[in-house]
């Protein structure tokens, strides 16, 4: 018989063992159903009683012993005071685990903030307050884009949102840099959902932004510096060619001095671009419309002349052939994947450039292969600057390691993204894709 059936079988056996016993009682005075139902109410009176006590005892909430009681209010004083007990116990060791994670919290040197799920401030550490200019007592509850005015912010926000039915869309993006209310630091916020709730992470990233720009600054500084002395050695070369060229001693180190000073100037010429390229993605993209049809075309030709008859060259272009952009940016990426293709594609090789709309919607630019191929390890690596596969088959090609790091820069500076897939003994595709927000059928 479990714990709960012998509490009620003793209080109805002390029940009906007292209430014979009035009843018998009250015969023998001779009135029994007086004294039974004395009884009764004195039973009810007591039972209210210790309920009273019960509610007394536990509106002061405080750990107090429990009051004395007999029988089974007795075992319910002491089961409620064990559980009181215990649930204190688990509140203290929260209340340590919770202080601890505050703590942690108010140490780190990012800024962190717990939103809900309609992306209310539920709480915030101190580097809040610098960051954004939050009041502990006054901004806990309100919405962080009423707070926050910043149509970038609240886009970001928004491709967070769980309730978004849009699956068609580019991948969420996974930081976003926002200049601070105050306009002093440049943040890099990250956006971390968890159960039904976000935690929103802060990092200061100005050193970092003042870093990257004194590296293209320098860059920028070296190669147009780089560019006059490398013009007067190349003209001096050439003069040296013209009258020593029948001097097999001379020629062939004038010839070699040629290749190399035309291939700094080639660099120096990349490295300038790169840092321009880098320089537009602070500034708004041109509303210019590109007519993909006629680009494609042109790349078509221009990578016969490059082949020179050694390469069989394909180009096809979708009917929506608008393609919002910078021409200029556009065709100097375009043209550099066109002629890696012409580069390390073999003699008697298949190139196919393609100008298409994908079933996301999305508008591709690709340029396809059967040359040798990239091993995958060294795919993800292939847009760094002056990386190489193989360095000295890129040098013999007249490669400057930077072709693929500006197509990356372009291709980001629209919006989009660069696939790379390629197999060794089969052959690259280098894919370019633009979201649909940026297509056009006609230019009007």
């Amino acid at each position: 018989m479990s714990q709960d059936k012998s509490y009620f079988f003793n209080e109805i056996i002390w029940i009906t063992i007292g209430l014979i016993g009035l009843l018998l009682l009250g015969y023998a005075i001779g009135s029994p159903w007086f004294l039974f139902s004395l009884g009764l109410l004195a039973y009810i009176f007591w039972h209210l009683r210790q309920l009273t006590r019960l509610i007394h005892w536990l509106s002061k909430n405080e750990l107090d012993m429990p009051p004395d009681a007999g029988g089974f209010w007795g075992d319910i004083f002491r089961h409620l005071y064990r559980i009181q007990r215990h649930n204190r116990h688990r509140q203290e060791k929260l209340m340590v685990v919770l202080n601890r994670y505050k703590e942690s919290t108010e140490a780190m040197p990012d800024a962190t903030i717990i939103l809900g799920r309609n992306w209310e401030i539920e709480w915030f550490n101190s580097k809040c307050i610098n960051y954004f200019g939050l009041k502990k007592k006054q901004d806990v509850g309100q919405i962080l884009t009423n707070l926050i005015r910043s149509p970038v912010l609240l886009a970001f926000i928004e491709s967070h949102n769980s309730n978004t039915s849009d699956t068609n869309k580019l991948e969420q993006q996974s930081t976003l840099e926002i200049p601070s209310p105050d306009n002093e630091k440049m943040l890099s916020i990250r956006l971390i959902p968890y159960g039904k709730k976000y935690l929103l992470i802060a990092r200061d990233v100005s050193s970092i932004q003042k870093l990257k720009t004194m590296r293209r600054d320098f860059v920028a500084n070296v190669s147009h510096e780089l560019r006059t002395p490398l013009t007067v050695i190349s003209g001096y070369l050439e003069t040296l060619d013209e009258h020593l060229k029948d001097e097999p001693v001379y020629a062939n180190s004038i010839q070699l001095m040629q290749q190399q000073s035309n291939r700094m100037c080639h660099i120096v010429e990349d490295l300038l671009l790169l840092s321009t390229i880098e320089s537009n993605e602070q500034r708004t993209l041109k509303n210019d419309f590109i007519d993909m049809s006629a680009l494609i075309m042109m790349l078509k030709k221009e990578a016969l002349v490059l082949s020179n008859g050694k390469h069989t060259v394909e180009a096809t272009a979708s009917d929506i052939k608008w393609l919002q952009g910078d021409y200029n940016e556009l065709q100097s990426a375009f043209s550099n994947l066109v002629s890696n293709a012409i580069r390390y594609t073999p003699e008697g090789g298949d190139i196919v450039i393609r100008w298409f709309v994908d079933e996301n919607q999305n508008g591709c630019f690709e340029v396809q292969d059967n040359g040798e191929g990239i091993a995958e390890h060294h795919v993800k690596r292939l847009t760094e600057r002056f990386y190489r596969v193989d360095v000295g088959r890129s040098r013999d090609k007249g490669g400057t390691g930077l072709g693929l790091a500006i197509v990356k820069h372009v291709v980001n500076h629209h919006q989009g993204k660069l696939i790379i897939n390629s197999k060794i003994g089969v052959g690259s595709v280098f894919s370019c894709q633009f979201p649909s927000e940026m297509l056009k059928k006609n230019n009007k």
